[in-house]
């Protein structure tokens, strides 16, 4: 049976961040199509920003980001999984907010070129993904840049969030606790701030972050797992834990 283009392209994706790379050749005869067809899938993603192409096949653009940079080959396939979990729950139309993050540039990157949305973010990396979606207006918070995690932040930041109220904010995290909440480390107190006012002036707030950060506690306290909606992870969480997150867990 054929497979559908969005599809095809879905599970292309799929392969490359389960694997790592990618081959035309390989793919041609996996989705019994041509190899003229798969390069331009390859194109038609590559332009997305999803991935990259090299000669014979392709790899990811996104290494997902100890400092930013260090974190990007951390639990890559987990982090897009857990990025495409996220865009499922996007409501189109909608006013939603994303902070900085691998994970976040992921979700921005795996965001439908078709959705239409109004999206405030703090994050260059996240702000660059979404230039490339037509139909997505973006809002850039200016402030004091954040070398370390490519953000803005600081009281010009916290001024202009305080005009928005949110559909929906898709947030990154470092620690995730059942008891303690949600938290991030040194150096980087100043997104927490940022953070615990997107929680408060959004109607839903979704976390996304790795099996890994479950019952970790980090040095500064976004907010309390009572103040969430959703805790995002990219692989199945055991029951054992999921109930102690009061089934927040998706």
């Amino acid at each position: 049976m054929e497979v559908l283009k969005e599809e095809r392209q879905q599970q292309i994706l799929d392969r490359l961040y389960a694997a790592g790379n990618i081959h035309v050749n390989d793919l041609a005869a996996a989705f019994h199509a041509s190899k003229d067809t798969i390069r331009r899938d390859l194109t038609e993603l590559e332009e997305q920003g999803i991935l990259r192409r090299v000669y014979g096949g392709a790899v990811p653009a996104k290494r997902p980001v100890l400092a930013f940079d260090g974190r990007k080959t951390i639990e890559k396939d987990e982090k897009y999984l857990t990025a495409r979990k996220a865009v499922r729950l996007v409501r189109p139309e909608s006013l939603i907010a994303v902070d900085g993050g691998t994970t976040n540039i992921l979700f921005a990157s795996l965001l439908p070129l078709s959705i239409r949305l109004r999206v405030v973010t703090n994050s260059f990396p996240v702000a660059e993904e979404l230039r490339k979606r037509p139909n997505v207006d973006v809002f850039f918070l200016g402030g004091h840049y954040s070398k370390g995690a490519r953000t803005t932040v600081g009281e010009t930041v916290l001024s202009q969030l305080k005009d928005y109220y949110f559909d929906q904010c898709f947030l990154g995290a470092y620690g995730v606790d059942w008891q303690q909440g949600v938290s991030i480390p040194y150096p980087y107190e100043n997104e927490a701030a940022v953070k615990k006012l997107l929680v408060q002036t959004s109607a839903e707030v979704n976390i996304m972050c790795s099996n890994s950060k479950l019952n970790k506690v980090s040095n500064y306290i976004v907010c309390p797992v009572e103040a969430v909606d959703r805790i995002i992870c990219g692989y199945p969480v055991v029951e054992q834990i999921r109930t102690k997150y009061q089934d927040k867990i998706c």
